[in-house]
């Protein structure tokens, strides 16, 4: 499982609360970080492989070398940075999609109802990413899920672990082979 998503979107909290039950409040940029993780997913025993990656552009180059026999690419945007979101289709769909399909993940979900947030983006005439927006992009690029999660707050993080394993388990199951890649 790849996951990618702009700098600071919050991929690196979600898998640091996925993988040692912790939320940390410092930002430190990946470059890139490894974590495997065993679930029992349906009856059977996953074992995750998770790639963080640097969402920043200098790596751009670096970053598709993790693409490579992927069985599930969680497309992440922060609902409280608009240009996250029309990142997914102007920038990280067209870079993944030359190695394989996958799960769009919204984080931060948290902070949609954050008043500083909220008048921080007012300020800028915009608004924080609404569910329904979220989905329709994610239908747009024809990721096979849409979810939602808050890190900090640990609401949805498990799920969206087991759906990326359901998904990938799918889609080894349909092919007949171990293969495939899926955009969530």
């Amino acid at each position: 499982v790849v996951v990618c998503g702009d700098g600071a979107c919050g991929k690196t909290s979600l898998l640091n609360v996925f993988t040692r039950g912790f939320f940390t409040q410092v930002y430190e940029p990946t470059v890139f970080e490894n974590y495997v993780q065993d679930i029992l997913v349906d009856d059977q025993v996953v074992e995750l492989s998770l790639w963080d990656t640097a969402g920043q552009e200098e790596f751009d180059r670096l970053r598709s070398l993790s693409y490579a026999e992927t069985h599930v690419i969680m497309i992440c945007f922060s609902v409280d940075n608009p240009v996250s979101l029309e990142n997914v289709e102007a920038k990280w769909i067209d870079e993944i999609l030359e190695y394989c399909p996958g799960v769009k993940v919204a984080l931060k979900c948290d902070l949609r109802d954050d008043r500083g947030v909220r008048e921080r983006l007012q300020r800028y005439g915009t608004h924080a990413v609404e569910y329904e927006e979220g989905l329709a992009v994610a239908r747009r690029i024809r990721a096979s899920r849409y979810l939602e999660c808050s890190s900090k707050h640990n609401r949805g993080v498990t799920e969206v672990f087991y759906e990326a394993a359901r998904v990938a388990l799918t889609t080894r199951t349909k092919s007949g082979m171990d293969g495939g890649c899926i955009i969530m």
